[in-house]
C-alpha cells in the first residue's frame, strides 16, 4: 500500500512540479492543475512539516494548522513562527525547516540554493499580486506598466507627468531579498536597471513602507509597493490606497482572472529528495487539492483555479 500510495502522489504532482521549476518566468494564463480529490493527510505537531515562510503567508500556515492539527487560531498563531522570506530560505537550506512558503527566489538566493549542494523545488499554491500604493489624496488613480517603470528607472521623477500635481514623486523601496523587491525585479524593473534609493527612501518592513506612504505629509507624491495579501488585508492604513495599473484594480477577482498585468504567486519550496511519500509532498499534495484550496480561499488567499 505505502508503494501504491507513493506512485499515487507522483502522479498528482507531476504536472504542478514539472511545470513550476522555472522561477523566472510568470504564471500560465491558464489555472493550474492539481489533483482535485487527495486525501487530507493526518498529521500531530511532531509529525507536521516544520514550516517557515514570509509575512504575507503567516495566514497561510496558520489556516494550514488550524485545519490539520485542529489547533484554535491562538494556538495555530503561537505554534507557527515565520522568519521572513530571506531568512525563511536560508532556514531551508540549513535544514532548520522542511517547507517554505515565500515569493519566488532571489538572485542571491538562487544562489544559496545552487551552492548548498541540494536540489529544491519550487511549487505555486496560492496565486497574489505586485501592488502599488500612494497616497489618499493622490488624485492619480492609474498607472501602466510603462509608466511605473519609467519612475523606477529614473526617467519620471514628477507626478505632473502622470496627470497628477507639480510634485516630486517620492519613490520608495524595499531592501534586496525582501519577497516585494524580489518581485520588482522579476516582474517590473531589473536589478541592473532600477534607481538608485537614497536611504531613507529603502524600507525595511512591509508595514514600514504602507506607514511611509500613508504619511499625511508627503503620501500624496508617495509611490511604494507591496504583495496584493499583505497590503490588501493583513497591513492596511486610511492613509494611503491600491492603485490601478494599465486601468485594472487589483482585486482578488482580477488576479484570478489574470487581469490585473503584474500576477504571480506564493510559492512552497522544499527539497527535491523528499520522498514521494514523505509529509512534505503529502502535505502539498492536499494544498493543491479542492479542499486545500478552499482552505486557502476561505484564509484570504487567491486559488490557482477556479473551484466549485
Amino acid at each position: 500500500m505505502k508503494r501504491l500510495f507513493a506512485v499515487f502522489l507522483s502522479l498528482c504532482l507531476l504536472v504542478t512540479l514539472a511545470a513550476c521549476r522555472r522561477t523566472d518566468e510568470q504564471l500560465p494564463d491558464e489555472p493550474v492543475g492539481g489533483a482535485p480529490d487527495v486525501e487530507k493527510p493526518v498529521f500531530t505537531a511532531d509529525t507536521l512539516p516544520r514550516l517557515d515562510g514570509s509575512t504575507a503567508t503567516i495566514p497561510l500556515s496558520e489556516a494550514l494548522v488550524q485545519s490539520l492539527l485542529g489547533y484554535t487560531p491562538e494556538q495555530a498563531q503561537d505554534f507557527v513562527n515565520h522568519a521572513t522570506t530571506h531568512f525563511a530560505y536560508e532556514n531551508l537550506i540549513a535544514g532548520d525547516c522542511d517547507i517554505i512558503f515565500v515569493t519566488p527566489p532571489s538572485a542571491d538566493e538562487e544562489e544559496l540554493m545552487a551552492g548548498s549542494g541540494e536540489e529544491f523545488e519550487v511549487v505555486p499554491v496560492v496565486k497574489d499580486a505586485f501592488v502599488f500604493l500612494t497616497g489618499a489624496d493622490n488624485p492619480v488613480q492609474s498607472l501602466t506598466v510603462e509608466q511605473l517603470r519609467d519612475i523606477y528607472t529614473g526617467k519620471t521623477t514628477n507626478w505632473s507627468a502622470l496627470g497628477g500635481p507639480d510634485a516630486d514623486i517620492t519613490a520608495y523601496q524595499r531592501e534586496d531579498n525582501s519577497g516585494s523587491q524580489t518581485l520588482m525585479y522579476k516582474l517590473l524593473v531589473p536589478k541592473a536597471d532600477i534607481m538608485a534609493a537614497p536611504r531613507e527612501l529603502i524600507i525595511e518592513d512591509m508595514g514600514g513602507l504602507v506607514d511611509a506612504v500613508s504619511d499625511y505629509q508627503t503620501g500624496a507624491s508617495a509611490l511604494g509597493y507591496s504583495v496584493f495579501y499583505y497590503a490588501s488585508g493583513m497591513y492596511t492604513n486610511s492613509g494611503s490606497r491600491l492603485m490601478a495599473v494599465n486601468g485594472v484594480e487589483p482585486t482578488a477577482e482580477t488576479i484570478a482572472s489574470g487581469d490585473y498585468p503584474l500576477t504571480d504567486a506564493y510559492y512552497a519550496v522544499f527539497r527535491k529528495s523528499q520522498a514521494a511519500d514523505s509529509p512534505v509532498r503529502q502535505l502539498l499534495a492536499w494544498i493543491l487539492s479542492d479542499e486545500g484550496q478552499k482552505l486557502m480561499q476561505a484564509a484570504g488567499y487567491v486559488p490557482l483555479r477556479v473551484l466549485e
